[in-house]
């Protein structure tokens, strides 16, 4: 059948309609992907605004907390003191009635037993009442006993107070937990949620790009069969105007191709290159400030302080304890990750970070000792020890110095490695423990 020219100008006509309506749906379904993508991007954005906002409040919990531990131990270091000055001076109340007591025998002047009569006495007090009205102590005696019953009352009532103190300080312990450990709930809350948005926006965004490739392989394929089509209607023409022109003439000859010309077209005959949209696979980022590697363990890494810092780094993402432990792979806390580093390195140091466990016996002091001490972040050096607090005789958080300006430390986010200008608390100094 030929084709006339307003049959080809249809098809023409059609095939471009066709190209311009076809990508409409796709270009619609497309604008609306990006809608969603604009949404959730913003819903991500104020997501994590609000993660940086609780962990912020989480990290000054945590310094606060660390300080309220740190001022309970002292005064339950103060509490002790107390106690053995109490000690000392119930030790010199019994050397003192002793004495008392051999003077008045020696001094007895009169037919009454003196003695039985002292020694007759139920407490204390009524052997110091009896001496005092018998007459039979001397003043230097009398002074003595006072000053001494005078100090171990002193002493009672410092201790009472310092009992006091420390009922309030367990309480504001205990709360502070309490609210650490809700501000932590609530960051692992925040950041699952922004992990799920993060997850969402990188679909939606595979999505949309998988829509595009579709949307332009779509009219890749409109367009190769609109020129297919195109060309199928100008071989047509062409073959019809020849046939017209050989029936003009009067006289043909076996040298006239126009009649003798096949045009074979084969419009179906287009091939479609295909692109599987299933074969791109979406990434999606995702962290977590509570990740654990639970039940991680190393291997041999050396020894000495190079190797303390190998050990610290190898556990990187291990949980914080509240409960002061150092498990490898499990949990640490912040002296508990620098005690066991140093000690898998083959260096035997204090457990405690604290002044208050005595200068010998803690970190701090160890490195107060060592020469080395310095109170500008600039002057550390990897190895060195880093300490936190309101001040060197009241510490509340130690880091480990991995030399760059960066330290690792058990926070309450974990094993983590940050700056040596850690902002958590104030710092008092730091310098090297081996």
């Amino acid at each position: 059948m030929k084709l006339t020219r307003p049959g080809r100008a249809a098809i023409s006509a059609g095939l471009s309609l066709a190209l311009v309506l076809s990508p409409l749906s796709t270009t619609l379904a497309a604008a609306a992907t990006n809608d969603s993508i604009e949404s959730t991007s913003a819903e991500l954005d104020t997501a994590r605004a609000r993660l940086d906002e609780l962990s912020s409040q989480c990290e000054d919990k945590f310094a606060e907390l660390e300080d309220a531990r740190a001022e309970l131990e002292g005064t339950n270091q103060q509490i002790k003191d107390t106690e053995e000055q109490i000690q000392a001076k119930e030790e010199e109340l019994v050397a003192a009635r002793v004495v008392l007591s051999e003077s008045l025998s020696e001094n007895y002047k009169s037919g009454v037993n003196f003695l039985s009569f002292v020694l007759g006495s139920s407490t204390f007090d009524d052997l110091v009442s009896r001496v005092y009205y018998a007459d039979k102590v001397s003043e230097h005696q009398s002074k003595a006993i006072n000053t001494v019953l005078d100090i171990q009352e002193e002493l009672d009532v410092q201790k009472a107070n310092l009992v006091t103190e420390q009922q309030k300080q367990e309480d504001l312990v205990a709360k502070s937990e309490k609210a650490a450990g809700e501000l932590q709930s609530a960051v692992a809350e925040q950041q699952e949620y922004v992990n799920g948005l993060d997850s969402q926006l990188q679909a939606q965004i595979q999505a949309q790009i998988e829509a595009e490739r579709a949307a332009a392989e779509e009219q890749a394929r409109i367009e190769a069969e609109q020129r297919a089509a195109e060309a199928a209607a100008a071989d047509a023409a062409q073959s019809e105007e020849q046939s017209s022109d050989a029936g003009a003439t009067t006289t043909p000859t076996a040298n006239n191709n126009g009649g003798a010309r096949t045009t074979t077209t084969n419009s179906g005959s287009s091939t479609r290159s295909n692109s599987s949209s299933g074969s791109s696979s979406s990434s999606s980022s995702s962290s977590s400030s509570g990740s654990s590697s639970s039940g991680r363990t190393v291997g041999n890494m050396g020894s000495g302080v190079s190797a303390a810092i190998r050990y610290a780094l190898s556990q990187k993402g291990v949980s914080y304890s509240w409960g002061g432990n150092a498990i490898e792979g499990v949990e640490f806390d912040c002296s508990g990750l620098v005690w066991w580093a140093f000690n898998r390195a083959g260096i035997s140091i204090p457990r405690g970070q604290r002044l208050a466990n005595g200068r010998g016996n803690s970190m701090i002091g160890w490195c107060l000792d060592s020469g080395g001490w310095t109170t500008n972040q600039a002057n550390l050096q990897a190895g060195d020890l880093m300490f936190w607090g309101s001040s060197v005789n009241s510490t509340s958080h130690v880091g480990l110095c991995i030399g760059g300006g960066q330290m690792i430390h058990a926070n309450w986010s974990g094993v983590e490695v940050t700056s040596v200008y850690y902002s958590s608390g104030s710092f008092v100094g730091g310098g090297p423990i081996a």
